[in-house]
């Protein structure tokens, strides 16, 4: 393993640590999907946002020029978070650096489970993670920036 990519995993992990939410429900959701959906646009970006906690999806929306396509890249993403309880893009990272796959090494089909970045875990304080908050519809680090960007300037605002 390379020093840069063991930095870069370390930066992973710390950025999920630093990502916990006090509490969460609908209107955190609807105001966490909303502000995605504000930092998207800044950015020129179109994706789909989606919000799941603990199985129930509280936010769902498609900006101008996505795909539905992203909705199964979306819960492929998500199966990949909910497996690992890391974000999607720091397990591709990951298991690529270790040469490793999912199907091969996990048994979990691609059909249901893709590595590439934009899902991460939406983790309650003493609670743990407790669902995801995803972006779909860029090249994986895009998607990834995009979500963690926008959970930390989202957590920030929050106070």
């Amino acid at each position: 393993m390379n020093l840069t990519m063991i930095e870069k995993l370390k930066e992973m992990k710390q950025e999920e640590l630093e990502s916990v939410f006090a509490t969460f429900g609908s209107e955190t959701a609807l105001n966490l999907g909303l502000h995605l959906v504000e930092e998207a646009k800044r950015r020129s970006q179109a994706v789909t946002i989606d919000i799941t906690l603990k199985g129930h999806r509280l936010f769902l929306h498609a900006m101008e020029g996505t795909h539905p396509d992203n909705e199964d890249w979306i819960r492929r993403k998500n199966n990949v978070v909910n497996h690992f309880s890391s974000s999607s893009w720091h397990t591709a990272l990951r298991l690529r650096n270790e040469n490793q796959t999912l199907e091969h090494n996990f048994n979990l089909p691609s059909s249901d489970y893709v590595l590439a970045g934009g899902a991460f875990p939406l983790i309650l304080e003493n609670e743990g993670q407790v669902g995801t908050i995803t972006v779909s519809g860029l090249p994986d680090e895009e998607d990834h920036d995009l979500v963690t960007t926008g959970i930390r300037s989202f957590l920030l605002q929050q106070g």
